[in-house]
């Protein structure tokens, strides 16, 4: 019998899985300061400086904006209110309704020229007999057609 030789991939070996172990923990580390820097961020501080510099050097909770801004105010005091969302839309929005409620000031009701049914009754409740001989011989007229 012949002696076959099987290659393992380097992946499978320890160095290959060192390589990838390490990978993945740098990747890790990468992603905790991002979200670490969001996190303070959205408390208002800078991770570069002062307080928001010392909280990213020691910090080593959860990274969510309430655990970091429970920290600061425990660790140090500091207290963030978060300002109010505002749609960025809100004032095209607002300046939109303006015109709408300028044009609709401004606006009327056209008026509508009075069907031939009701320029009959109003010229019959005048007595203008005239008028009235006038639609109804034009009645007649428009039956012929």
């Amino acid at each position: 019998m012949s002696e076959e030789t099987i290659e393992t991939p380097a992946e499978e070996t320890g160095k290959g899985l060192r390589a990838q172990l390490e990978k993945t923990i740098a990747e890790n580390k990468s992603l905790k300061a991002d979200k670490l820097t969001d996190g303070i961020t959205a408390i208002g501080l800078n991770e570069n400086d002062g307080l928001g510099k010392a909280i990213a050097k020691e910090y080593s909770g959860e990274y969510s904006k309430e655990a970091i801004a429970s920290y600061a105010k425990e660790e140090y005091g500091h207290t963030f209110e978060a300002l109010p969302v505002v749609n960025p839309q809100a004032a095209v929005i607002t300046q939109g309704q303006a015109q709408v409620d300028a044009a609709a000031q401004g606006a009327g009701s056209a008026p509508i020229a009075p069907t031939q049914a009701e320029a009959l009754a109003e010229a019959e409740a005048k007595g203008d007999y005239a008028t009235t001989m006038a639609i109804k011989g034009q009645q007649v007229a428009d039956m012929f057609r």
